[in-house]
């Protein structure tokens, strides 16, 4: 809503906005947000986070500068009973929000907010989500100095538990990975073997035969099916070097991945840090 403050004017309880001075490459016009509750209006844009303005404006939300700040959240005029939110009525703190980046084999973001009551009672990640699920009036920061070292320890163990619990799960999806190459190769070449040993049964029962052959015709018939059981079982070798192949090329795949895994970087971004007042 900051975004488009001077752009737009909003109606709360309509769940909708006019643009009359919309970004560029977008129409002016009344935007209305989609909603489980109510049908949707006609002749109006239905907005959405997924919205082109929509992502615009999280884009711009997410360069904006949030100085600190108090926030005064009303719960007792929330249309609806947030549990967590009320375990907080009447009491007041600081919080803190920061962007944690974990880069390895793939990027992971997770946005960690850190808190505590101002009689040292911490504040988890799901309360704190709530509580910004409510109005709040803002206010300028006030005794935020007091509390910077206990909310920067506070944010410090906040990372290191989440860094540890992606390295942990991270890790598992590692051995789950080795255990199904371990598998797949298994079977591949268990499958490859047994082919090969079912020719080789079947060129010695051939051999019998042709041994025992007592007329030309029948000679010249398991002869002709030898050279082709023969020529079957070279294919099948050559098969089964094509598997170790493909195993070490797995294989191979993996080990880069755990290397990557262990060159783990991590950074640390703090959005925005807030006196609090539930009440």
């Amino acid at each position: 809503r900051s975004v488009l403050q001077e752009q737009a004017r909003f109606d709360d309880e309509d769940l909708s906005f006019d643009l009359h001075t919309p970004p560029t490459g977008f129409p002016p016009g009344r935007y209305h947000l989609i909603s489980k509750n109510r049908e949707n209006v006609e002749g109006a844009y239905l907005y959405r986070l997924s919205h082109p303005l929509g992502e615009q404006v999280l884009t711009t939300a997410l360069h904006h500068h949030t100085p600190d700040a108090t926030l005064r959240f009303d719960i007792s005029g929330h249309p609806t009973k947030i549990a967590m939110v009320e375990a907080l009525k009447g009491k007041s703190g600081v919080l803190t929000l920061e962007r944690l980046t974990i880069t390895s084999f793939d990027t992971e973001e997770h946005l960690l907010f850190s808190a505590f009551t101002d009689d040292g009672n911490p504040v988890d990640q799901e309360q704190c989500e709530k509580l910004f699920q409510c109005r709040a009036k803002i206010g300028p920061a006030e005794g935020l100095a007091a509390f910077g070292w206990r909310l920067a320890a506070e944010s410090e163990r906040h990372a290191a538990a989440t860094v540890s619990r992606a390295l942990e799960t991270s890790n598992r999806h590692f051995q789950e990975e080795r255990d199904k190459l371990e598998k797949w190769a298994d079977d591949l070449v268990v499958a490859a073997e047994k082919e090969l040993k079912d020719t080789k049964s079947r060129l010695k029962l051939l051999n019998r035969q042709a041994r025992q052959a007592t007329t030309t015709a029948e000679q010249m018939e398991l002869q002709r099916q030898i050279v082709e059981q023969e020529k079957k079982q070279r294919r099948q070798r050559q098969r089964i070097f094509e598997v170790e192949d493909q195993i070490i090329e797995k294989r191979d795949a993996l080990i880069a991945r755990l290397e990557q895994q262990m060159q783990q970087k991590t950074t640390r971004e703090r959005l925005f840090t807030v006196r609090w007042t539930v009440a």
